[in-house]
């Protein structure tokens, strides 16, 4: 019993302090595996020993299972590598939520992972398309075409125009002339019977997260996104 409440506060410790340290750095930068490698060791060493170093022998748990939630069997020791992009996807939501910030319009420091996690946490309605991307952002059937028309994305000439350009003169359909295949062509007749449904309107476009009750974006709620699936009844807005 003893030890099992020293293992409770020492997984509380590493979350706290620990993995807190290097927040302000995850929030902006991927670490290498060899970073996290280095940092998951001291973790390792902490929780099962309290000391610098531990060998397999101390560990009671794999450290795969250890970094899970408990809601899925672990011991709820955050995950680094899912802590820091549920970080970094905040930049994503704000460039969108609050494009006054003074970095809107540099490039913020996510990868191509990291966007499309966002695609996948989040759904556009389209207001005057003038802020959603045409290819990039979620607003069709909460999907990005992008994701759904990959092959169809891939040939086109322009992938960062909004909604609202793209429509005038049926630009988006601009490189799209070189389909090739059968696939191609039906993805194109479906995406074009799409794009003909759309009306926009005076209001702008909105934006919301998926895994939250209010549609707003929390750091906690993006890492605990990355467990889902994993099982069966877990509930990615429970806290």
């Amino acid at each position: 019993m003893e030890r099992r409440h020293a293992e409770q506060v020492r997984t509380r410790l590493i979350n706290t302090v620990l993995t807190s340290v290097p927040t302000y750095y995850l929030t902006v930068f991927q670490l290498r595996k060899w970073a996290i490698k280095k940092l998951d060791r001291i973790r390792r060493s902490f929780l099962w020993r309290g000391a610098a170093e531990a060998n397999g022998g101390h560990c009671l748990v794999r450290w795969a299972k250890a970094i899970r939630p408990k809601k899925i069997g672990g011991l709820g020791i955050l995950d680094i590598d899912a802590f820091s992009r549920a970080l970094r996807l905040r930049w994503l939501w704000f460039e969108w939520v609050e494009p006054e910030r003074p970095w809107v319009g540099t490039v913020p420091p996510v990868n191509a992972v990291d966007r499309q996690m966002f695609r996948a946490s989040t759904a556009v309605q389209l207001g005057d398309g003038r802020k959603a991307s045409f290819w990039q952002s979620s607003w069709l059937l909460g999907q990005a075409p992008m994701d759904i028309f990959p092959d169809l994305f891939r040939l086109a000439w322009r992938k960062n125009r909004v909604v609202k350009d793209e429509l005038v003169n049926q630009c988006w359909t601009r490189g799209l002339w070189r389909m090739s295949t059968v696939e191609e062509m039906a993805d194109f007749v479906k995406l074009w019977d799409y794009v003909q449904q759309i009306q926009l309107s005076n209001e702008p476009d909105q934006i919301f997260w998926k895994w939250t009750s209010d549609g707003q974006y929390t750091s906690k709620s993006a890492y605990r996104a990355h467990f889902n699936g994993s099982f069966c009844t877990f509930n990615a807005t429970a806290i």
